[in-house]
């Protein structure tokens, strides 16, 4: 009861039972005792494979993104030719004045290829690899060896390009225009 002597507070006596075998309380010391090692040793595990796995991952997720990214640079890049992206202007005499960008063309370039990445990567499916079971131990010695586990990685993030034109000297009244796309 409270002060006032009311009885509002009223604790309750349902308390935790009490073991009272010492067999039931050794059992239960031993589940507790099996349950902290199987705890250290599934987090230690999960240190030293989270480092091979995630590098695993970068590697083979860079790899099918340069893959795509090139195979559709490629194919945005066969509906155009040089003259469709730079506009050359010729004086009197047939000599260069001024080489300018179709502008048009660049964008569409620019704007097209990202998309079309986009596109490859959401639809790529089969992103996976196999880790040898001996490289999660950390040793060289049984790295490779063991049965394989499989891995899968879902790709996700977003493409940005942009072209770049450069001019270089390649000898006595020679310059190569080179235009590439780069993806910051």
């Amino acid at each position: 009861r409270d002060a006032s002597g009311s009885g509002l507070f009223h604790t309750s006596k349902n308390k935790l039972p009490k073991i009272k075998d010492s067999k039931n309380k050794r059992k239960i010391v031993k589940i507790l005792i099996i349950l902290v090692i199987a705890i250290i040793v599934a987090r230690t595990v999960l240190l030293s494979v989270t480092p091979i796995i995630e590098e695993r991952c970068k590697t083979t997720a860079k790899s099918i993104a340069t893959k795509i990214s090139n195979e559709q640079a490629t194919i945005v890049m066969s509906n155009y030719t040089y003259e469709d992206l730079i506009n050359i202007i010729k004086d009197e005499n047939g000599n260069i004045k001024m080489i300018g960008t179709n502008i048009i063309s660049v964008n569409e370039i620019i704007s097209d290829i990202p998309i079309k990445i986009q596109e490859e990567l959401e639809k790529s499916e089969n992103n996976n690899f196999n880790i040898r079971l001996g490289s999660f131990f950390g040793s060289k010695l049984f790295s490779g060896m063991g049965p394989n586990i499989n891995i899968k990685i879902q790709l996700d993030g977003s493409v940005e390009t942009d072209l770049k034109s450069e001019f270089t000297s390649q000898g006595i009244n020679q310059t190569l225009h080179r235009i590439f796309i780069l993806s910051p």
